[in-house]
């Protein structure tokens, strides 16, 4: 099976990337030392002494950003910013202002002044459209002890290894099926049309039988009307909900309108799908519910069904697009890479013998397959930043930021960071098998850091493991 690895590699050939040219640095600490964040000026700054782009009445940076490439491409822009400004500078776009932190003893510094409920960034369209139809809200948008006590109820299931694990039955089953849909749509010469639409269809069959214990048919050939209005809803979603981030969604909502009633009917949309399954779900308890994600969350919980609702919404929609895009750039680096891809190779046919089925204990002896995947991440992170909000007056740096100052990480620019990574925009996946002491631990952070970090973190990289072996 290790075969359709190199399959793979070959259908990446029509892709093109742009690599970000921009690093900061950091202080690099002796190999073998623990890492401590910078210490703060004597006499800090206050927040508007904070350098940044140019900041217009109304619109601040909105329209730098544009000229740039926009929204979509606006980490290409916030690198530049780092270069220009340094480890840390101040960016409003919109009504959205932000302190923006780009190097890991920054992000160090942050870390350790996390309280035990730390926030993220308020995502206030979602929230508008949970008070709107009275639905509650997920673990996204929670916060303080409701959002520890929902994580809580989720952790056990998808934070554990052994847990993790048990869901490798249900992704490779996807698996085979997917297989088959890229064969299926190969052209003779190798190569198909849109492999990014067709990574998108795989997570979302993945992890819909992992969430909903039920199929939605994405790889048939005309896909039924569920699943077309399943990717039609998320889309709109997320693209109204970018723009009720720049302007005030409390004027959508009061002049209705049309982003907001977009944004409204693909949430609509959205929880009937997943009321519908999580319903049908919960009415076939049997007597191997210790085996089932949804059931057993929901008996050893005190969730309620809307928590329920609202939380897997959010784990679903958190879930497809990062995961298509994790293993689209996966495929692209090591496809640019023959040596690489070669090595990959072997070590796969080396613990795999021919025609089985990958299981997650397998991964366990491939060490280069994980760090291949650290090293796609590290270059094309598919989030290119995370987020927190100040719970009380921090200093960072030379500059002491107020209680509810919002905060960017920047996941690009902390992996193009030269003192953590020699010649880093190189994809060179063994210095992941190098000691672990030569690599800043908060150089990398895909998934997040510390408490709010990622809970679909393990299912993800499982998820892009298996797949990479198949």
């Amino acid at each position: 099976m290790a075969a359709r690895l190199k399959m793979w590699m070959m259908k990446a050939r029509g892709f093109s990337v742009h690599h970000n040219k921009h690093a900061v640095t950091c202080e690099r600490k002796p190999q073998g030392l623990p890492i401590t964040p910078t210490p703060p000026a004597s006499c800090p700054h206050s927040m508007a002494a904070l350098p940044g782009p140019t900041n217009w009445p109304i619109l601040g940076s909105l329209v730098e950003i544009l000229r740039k490439g926009g929204l979509k491409r606006q980490h290409h822009a916030l690198a530049e910013y780092h270069k220009q400004f340094g480890k840390i500078f101040r960016m409003k776009l919109g009504s959205f202002d932000s302190v923006h932190i780009g190097t890991p003893c920054l992000l160090e510094a942050l870390f350790r002044e996390e309280s035990n409920y730390p926030k993220r960034l308020e995502i206030k369209p979602w929230k508008a459209y949970r008070d709107y139809r009275d639905e509650a809200y997920g673990l996204l948008i929670l916060e303080g002890k409701d959002w520890q006590r929902v994580r809580s109820a989720f952790q056990q299931k998808l934070m554990k290894p052994s847990e993790v694990g048990k869901l490798d039955t249900k992704i490779n089953e996807v698996m085979v099926d997917f297989i088959q849909r890229i064969d299926s749509v190969c052209t003779p010469d190798g190569r198909i049309e849109d492999l990014y639409c067709e990574l998108n269809k795989w997570s979302m069959e993945s992890i819909c039988l992992v969430l909903y214990e039920s199929r939605f048919g994405f790889f048939e050939p005309t896909p039924g009307e569920e699943a077309l209005n399943f990717i039609t809803a998320i889309k709109t979603m997320m693209s109204t909900f970018g723009q009720m981030m720049v302007t005030p969604v409390e004027l959508h909502r009061s002049l209705n309108t049309r982003v907001w009633k977009n944004h409204t009917k693909a949430w609509d949309s959205l929880f009937r799908t997943a009321k519908c399954h999580i319903d049908r779900r919960l009415m076939k308890l049997s007597s191997k519910d210790d085996e089932d994600f949804l059931c057993t969350i929901y008996k050893d919980s005190k969730l309620s069904k809307k928590e329920m609702y609202a939380t897997i919404t959010e784990m679903l929609i958190g879930a497809v697009e990062t995961t298509a895009n994790s293993l689209l750039w996966a495929i692209f680096n090591i496809s640019r890479h023959p040596a690489i891809q070669k090595k990959l190779y072997d070590e796969i046919q080396s613990v795999l013998s021919p025609g089985q089925v990958p299981t997650a204990e397998d991964i366990r002896n491939m060490p280069y397959l994980k760090a291949c995947i650290k090293e796609s991440m590290r270059i094309n992170p598919s989030i290119p930043f995370t987020t927190r909000t100040l719970d009380k007056d921090t200093v960072l740096g030379e500059y002491v930021l107020p209680k509810g100052t919002v905060l960017t990480i920047n996941n690009h620019v902390l992996g193009s960071n030269e003192e953590c990574f020699d010649e880093w925009s190189e994809f060179r996946p063994e210095r992941w098998l190098q000691d672990k002491n030569t690599i800043n631990p908060f150089a990398y952070v895909p998934f997040g850091i510390g408490k709010r970090m990622c809970i679909g973190r393990r299912l993800a990289e499982l998820q892009l493991q298996l797949s990479l072996c198949w």
